[in-house]
């Protein structure tokens, strides 16, 4: 058998690496593409390689050499790389085709295993298939109940409304006998070239001999086995947080703030509603997404109107943005020093110098703070502003209403009164402790919400600010752009009051999962929770045990990422975690891992 490797084009979509870097050659964890292939197949009964080579291919012949762990390597110039398409760098390979082929393109990254299964089995014409998945584009096939190739789709023939839900991408690497290279693929190949040109994709004329009702191409499902197409950055760093080691890979987690999806571990970090959106709300979205990629939002005070609906207050009272963060930076203009609770929500600390802050400690024991306390240390502190994150984040306690309105009337003097309820929610079915119908109550009160966390949309980015004061909120609004609000997260305001049953209940099932979860974790040995109002848990590790430990043991050996406090104020260095709270399944999964690493690690400080 031989293999034939495509390697001509240039990868503009990889640029500027491949400005001065083969495509081949572009490298994954310090692996060029080509090397991989190469590496991984030359362990099996391969007679030669033939590689086509165009942009910089005397790069790529510098590179590789005249052979490759003891087989030679053969090269066919494209000089036509940046006018033809891949139909031709095969083509030009036509009369070497007198033998069983592997065929596979340079920008495919695969594990050993993928070839193993498809070389365990007598040799066929294959194309190698997997499960299509959102992320990815090209070709794909559909195929029979049986697993029988029906037919295959390439890029010019999926419409807007192509539906890829039940196809199967190609991997872009394929097996063929040399008898129907010679004898059925070439002539077809001849006379497809001659009527539609060069500039033209082989998995056409695949697609034509499929058509003309040629049974002699098998599909192969390469599951459970790893690959990665390299046509963009996106698909270089899903390639590079696979084939690293999980060590390496949680030091590049810690460093960054989200785009998790890419790297396919279990998030108990980051905190939203498993439950919301539902899936006709998404889809709603999808059935739009056209039209609002292409149009404008409208302007801040449109949706402001939308938002106010659905919390039910006065729209002179809102003031939208994007995301509870953008709405905290600007707050901090409008005081000179805040008192602030730890441990707590790191963003209204950031960036404030030491002078302008003053950490109010909590209780060694419970985590909590006295609301009498709260107010003593405010006014000797000399603050102007007080935050207050309710129920509080890293910890899960929470005030009641009473207690704020003793805090609210205490400190009326105060520039503002924030009151942080993103999680609000969570506290019970009810209104809980929420003071939203109580603004016009404390001309100081400032409410600040942000909806990812609630309503389960952190890649929307939405929150909102909430005050009696209307001139305040006015100012407020006048600091903020006029298009700060993208129009998916606009007509996601504007659907959502259809949706108020579903997000009941989805409040409804995640209070009851937090009594489970409570419960789950209560049973773990040497770990101490505590009492959540929210959807997370803080827990405190024992003595011989630190977060960053357990963090790491559940990272490399479970694939779950959980929160190390180990940087929070007002918790003891190194002996605090924050869990989320998602699906009963996956809740029942961490708790489990969690044994798992606490009895692993308590018997390696024993040994």
């Amino acid at each position: 058998m031989q293999v034939i490797i495509l390697a001509a084009g240039r990868g503009d979509r990889l640029s500027p690496i491949t400005d001065t870097v083969p495509k081949p050659l572009v490298e994954v964890n310090g692996t060029p593409l080509i090397v991989n292939a190469l590496n991984i197949l030359s362990k099996y009964s391969i007679e030669r390689f033939i590689v086509v080579v165009g942009y910089k291919g005397e790069t790529v012949m510098n590179r590789l050499g005249d052979e490759w762990n003891g087989i030679e390597i053969v090269y066919v110039e494209n000089p036509r790389w940046d006018s033809t398409n891949n139909i031709y760098s095969l083509w030009l390979t036509r009369d070497m085709w007198d033998r069983d082929t592997m065929l596979l393109e340079c920008d495919v990254f695969f594990e050993g295993g993928l070839i193993d299964s498809m070389l365990s089995k007598p040799f066929e014409n294959m194309v190698v298939v997997d499960r299509f998945q959102p992320y990815m584009d090209g070709t794909v096939v559909e195929l029979s109940p049986e697993k029988e190739l029906v037919r295959m789709i390439t890029p010019k023939d999926q419409g807007e409304s192509f539906n890829h839900y039940d196809k199967y991408k190609t991997v872009n690497i394929y097996t063929f006998t040399g008898k129907y290279l010679r004898e059925l693929f070439r002539p077809t190949m001849d006379l497809y070239i001659k009527a539609r040109g060069q500039n033209e994709y082989y998995e056409l004329v695949l697609a034509v001999l499929i058509y003309m009702g040629n049974q002699e191409l098998k599909a192969h499902v390469c599951a459970p086995h790893r690959w990665f197409e390299i046509d963009d950055f996106t698909d270089l760093q899903r390639a590079e947080a696979y084939v690293t080691d999980s060590a390496s890979l949680l030091s590049k987690v810690r460093s960054i703030y989200g785009g998790y999806w890419r790297y396919g571990f279990n998030d108990f970090a980051y905190l939203y509603n498993s439950y919301f959106p539902p899936t006709s709300l998404i889809n709603e979205l999808r059935l739009n997404l056209s039209d609002l990629l292409r149009n404008y939002p409208a302007g801040q005070l449109e949706i402001n109107e939308s938002l106010a609906n659905w919390a039910r207050i006065d729209t002179s009272q809102l003031a939208v943005a994007n995301g509870g963060s953008e709405i905290i930076a600007t707050l901090k203009r409008y005081a000179k020093k805040f008192a602030v609770l730890a441990p707590g929500f790191d963003e209204y600390r950031r960036s404030l110098p030491d002078e302008r802050l003053h950490v109010v400690q909590p209780d060694p024991d419970t985590l909590g703070h006295a609301p009498l306390r709260i107010v003593e240390e405010t006014i000797r502190s000399h603050s102007d502003a007080l935050v207050l994150v309710n129920p509080n984040n890293p910890t899960g306690a929470y005030f009641s209403k009473e207690e704020l309105r003793y805090m609210l009337n205490a400190l009326k003097h105060l520039k503002m009164f924030i009151l942080d309820e993103s999680f609000a929610d969570f506290i019970a079915t009810d209104s809980g402790p929420s003071l939203l119908d109580e603004l016009a109550n404390h001309p100081n009160l400032v409410i600040v919400r942000s909806l990812s966390k609630d309503l389960g949309i952190p890649g929307l980015r939405l929150g909102y600010a909430a005050s009696g004061n209307t001139g305040f909120i006015a100012e407020m609004r006048d600091l903020l752009p006029i298009w700060h609000i993208n129009s998916v997260a606009q007509h996601f305001i504007n659907i959502l009051p259809k949706y108020k049953k579903e997000y009941a209940a989805s409040r409804t099932q995640l209070i009851r999962d937090r009594a489970e979860m409570q419960g789950l974790l209560e049973g773990v040995p040497d770990l101490i929770v505590y009492p959540s109002h929210a959807n997370y848990f803080c827990c405190k590790l024992p003595s011989w045990t630190s977060g960053a430990a357990l963090q790491e043991y559940l990272f490399t050996r479970h694939d779950i990422l959980i929160k190390d406090l180990a940087s929070k104020p007002g918790l003891i260095p190194d002996r605090f975690i924050r869990v989320a709270l998602k699906t009963p399944e996956e809740n029942r999964h961490l708790v489990s891992a969690l044994a798992d690493g606490l009895a692993y690690l308590g018997g390696k400080i024993a040994a």
